[in-house]
């Protein structure tokens, strides 16, 4: 069993950042096709389409797969599973703010499970600048978060919440089985299981699909996949709390992407709640402090570089290290 790695360079943050970018553009795209098709089924498109992927990935640099791994990441793939069709079941209820607003208790889920689960620390500034990003969030949305009655309601915020937590649940179990298995076994062996789970249910709301939206699905797996490796590369190189405040920067994609796609001009609110995120990352992913000669950090690094023999000093962070 490898030890967890604690990488406090900004590496792991930039890859995160990035794949949670990715991960917006995804989002973008399955919003378009859960108004032509149902759920389900596009969620099962969309893993039929990324498993090509992830085994090419995969076969690249082939992992010897014990039957321990084929179980934890399996399990891990039907959480996935739940993760996205809870989250594009919501978008089909609630405005698309409301959803995200509720994503963003994702961090707050991630921090708590890294600690609970992988013993890892829980610093005052993570729990600070998570605090910070989640009010930057609320000065984003004053003003777009208008309360209506709508038919399904309490099921649509359900499933979004749902989501949240499943998805703080995989990013952490993300972390912990990368002590038994590389990123490309991870995200093949997940992708490949939610396909195969995903299989009756894509059958049973089968219908005929237009040709330029199979390109659209391609582009999702893609998208989809990519994402998935730079967060599981992130995840097993630094603490899931020291990563869970990047994902209040999903809003700021959104923005982005919203301005390029759909001519849409950030509002004040915007622009005053993404430079409170920017702040709360700062906070939060300060590295702690390090002497001149590069003593031990608490977190077993030091200055110069991940200390070989620091990580297999701190039982206590890596005790913990049965699934993911």
């Amino acid at each position: 069993m490898k030890p967890l790695r604690h990488d406090i360079s900004f590496v792991p943050l930039a890859v995160a950042a990035t794949g949670i970018g990715v991960f917006i553009g995804m989002d973008a795209v399955m919003k378009g096709l859960v108004a032509f098709y149902p759920v389900l089924m596009a969620v099962f498109l969309r893993y039929v389409a990324g498993t090509p992927i992830v085994w090419a990935v995969f076969l690249r640099r082939p992992q010897r797969l014990s039957t321990r791994s084929i179980v934890a990441n399996g399990l891990r793939g039907v959480l996935i599973v739940v993760v996205a069709s809870s989250f594009f079941f919501a978008v089909t209820i609630l405005p698309l703010a409301d959803v995200i607003a509720v994503s963003f208790l994702a961090p707050f889920f991630i921090a708590i499970l890294g600690r609970t689960m992988l013993k890892e620390p829980l610093p005052p500034r993570v729990l600070v600048g998570l605090g910070i990003g989640f009010i930057g969030v609320l000065v984003i949305l004053h003003g777009q978060f208008i309360l209506a009655a709508r038919e399904n309601a309490p099921l649509g915020f359900a499933a979004a919440l749902l989501s949240a937590v499943t998805y703080a649940l995989s990013n952490v179990l993300v972390r912990r089985q990368s002590m038994h298995d590389s990123v490309e076994a991870m995200v093949m062996l997940q992708t490949t299981a939610a396909a195969i789970v995903l299989i009756p249910f894509g059958i049973a709301f089968w219908q005929p699909v237009e040709l330029s939206h199979i390109v659209l699905f391609a582009l999702c797996g893609l998208l989809g996949t990519g994402g998935q490796l730079m967060m599981a590369w992130a995840l097993s190189h630094a603490p899931a709390s020291r990563l869970a405040v990047l994902e209040y920067t999903s809003f700021l994609w959104a923005a982005l992407f919203g301005w390029l796609a759909f001519d849409e001009i950030p509002t004040v609110s915007t622009i005053a709640g993404a430079a409170i995120i920017i702040g709360a990352c700062l906070v939060a992913l300060k590295p702690p402090g390090t002497s001149a000669r590069g003593r031990a950090s608490a977190r077993g690094t030091i200055a110069a570089g991940r200390d070989p023999g620091a990580e297999a000093k701190a039982p206590s962070e890596t005790r913990d290290g049965a699934d993911r």
